[in-house]
């Protein structure tokens, strides 16, 4: 757990100092999606049942401040079950719904997110996820992307399971106006 914190601590660390700096607030009133490819790092509670799994995600957001902006997700979670003592624990598949917020340092941000997820299979049920995170976006020629880091929290039937979660996606405007919303990238 201590490798985790030093990694989220020098992850944010790099980000904050080499962007506050360097880049502009986000232009008001845009709108932009984003669609990610997730690594889901099992925490304590799930290390010993689960495997990492992965996970695909969808994040439209909406520029409504200076340094502000509102988001929404979904996406599809997959991790696979160990075999425990010739039992197999069952794997966990998943849909997130989420809605939250982020605040921009330049084009680093802090983020929160909370929803609903849907597990799906044997193990069918509803539950209550949010998280927070840490993400920069970084553009590659005229290309833009979303690197975040984020601890995330499922809760169903007074049972809480928490992931570590890398999401790397691809972001493109949904607006002529996005173009222009971050100057220097």
């Amino acid at each position: 757990m201590k490798i985790i914190n030093l990694k989220i601590l020098t992850f944010s660390t790099l980000f904050f100092f080499t962007n506050t700096c360097i880049a502009q607030a986000y232009k008001v009133e845009t709108f932009s999606g984003s669609v990610g490819a997730e690594a889901l790092f099992t925490e304590s509670n799930l290390s010993g049942i689960n495997k990492t799994g992965i996970g695909v995600s969808l994040k439209g957001e909406y520029v409504f401040g200076n340094h502000a902006s509102a988001t929404i997700s979904s996406g599809y979670y997959f991790m696979e079950g160990k075999n425990l003592i010739n039992i197999k624990i069952a794997d966990i598949s998943a849909i997130p719904l989420k809605a939250g917020g982020r605040y921009y340092f330049g084009t680093f941000y802090g983020a929160g997110e909370v929803g609903g997820i849907i597990f799906l299979g044997n193990n069918s049920k509803v539950g209550f996820t949010y998280s927070l995170g840490l993400g920069d976006k970084i553009r590659l020629g005229k290309n833009i992307f979303d690197i975040g880091l984020r601890h995330e929290t499922w809760s169903t039937d007074n049972n809480a399971r928490s992931v570590i979660a890398l999401r790397v996606a691809y972001e493109f405007a949904l607006n002529l106006r996005q173009h222009s919303r971050m100057p220097g990238l």
